[in-house]
């Protein structure tokens, strides 16, 4: 009696979708157009390279060196799977700050990711830690809730997102602890298809620049060419910024991409992998406004995994 409806239903559950995080909402179009210029990536000004290894243990040693202009800055970090869902890592910078991070995934429970991060104050300043920071996240069919408190900022943040026909939905909140009021909190929204994807998000900050609204789209032509645009608002400016660019892969190991945007800065991205091993990229940031002022960037960065 019971076989058919629970074939049935794990049938439905193998075709939910996959949840998406709600920092992941727009994804595909942020990639796009800011990897290797902005954020983490960011190699503009810079060089950098960096070298994976492996030993027979499984310890996964990268150290990476990177000069921006005059100044040499470099990390180790050395990363450990303990296993059964559980892993670690320690970077030492040149600065001589240490990190630390430990993650269990599906260890409490199925779908539960826990994530704990430290870091040692700069020499000359005192206390044992600077930061401390912990992260759970839980995943369940389609939904996915996260929540993250700063030991040492007392700041919460807690998000969730659902996704239902290819439609994600998310919101996120911060609450300072310190100031007893929130610090900000934002609504997002997306739509999926095989070669597109169309999303629009609203952020309210407590401060300068306060309400920002962005729509974004990113469209997959062919497996190689892809194109995307994003416009963003802020309340507090009466300019409309605009971005678009474009990725083309010349062949299986070459990629080029392109952005341009309101503020006449032309971007560009050169990707080749040299060998199985190593993998260069080259960038550049053009002031199109201002050719004659030398404030264009360039940058480069290597990297190397036996």
């Amino acid at each position: 009696f019971f076989s058919p409806a629970l074939f049935r239903l794990a049938r439905i559950l193998s075709q939910m979708p996959k949840p998406v995080v709600f920092k992941d909402i727009g994804k595909s179009c942020t990639d796009l157009l800011t990897k290797d210029w902005a954020g983490g990536s960011n190699i503009l000004g810079k060089s950098e390279v960096k070298l994976e290894s492996k030993t027979p243990n499984g310890i996964v040693f990268t150290p990476k060196a990177t000069k921006n202009d005059t100044k040499l800055d470099g990390n180790l970090a050395a990363k450990y799977v303990i296993g059964g869902g559980m892993e670690t890592e320690v970077t030492l910078a040149t600065s001589g700050v240490l990190k630390g991070t430990f993650e269990a995934a599906n260890v409490i429970a199925k779908g539960l990711v826990v994530k704990m991060e430290c870091e040692t104050p700069a020499p000359g300043k005192s206390g044992l830690l600077s930061s401390g920071l912990t992260d759970v996240n839980y995943k369940t069919g389609p939904f996915d809730c996260k929540a993250s408190y700063d030991f040492y900022k007392g700041d919460l943040t807690a998000c969730a997102s659902g996704t239902f026909s290819g439609v994600t939905l998310g919101a996120e909140c911060g609450y300072s602890t310190t100031k007893s009021a929130l610090s900000k909190y934002a609504a997002a929204c997306q739509y999926v298809q095989p070669d597109f994807t169309v999303s629009a998000k609203m952020a309210e900050v407590m401060k300068t620049p306060g309400s920002v609204f962005s729509g974004a789209y990113y469209h997959k032509v062919s497996s190689e060419m892809q194109v995307g645009a994003e416009i963003k608002k802020a309340a507090s400016k009466s300019d409309v910024d605009l971005a678009f660019g474009c990725l083309y892969k010349l062949d299986k190991s070459t990629t080029v991409k392109g952005k341009v945007d309101s503020d006449g800065k032309l971007f560009a991205s050169f990707k080749q992998q040299l060998s199985p091993l190593t993998l260069l990229t080259l960038v550049s940031e053009v002031d199109t406004v201002n050719l004659n002022e030398g404030k264009h960037k360039f940058g480069m960065a290597m990297s190397l995994t036996p």
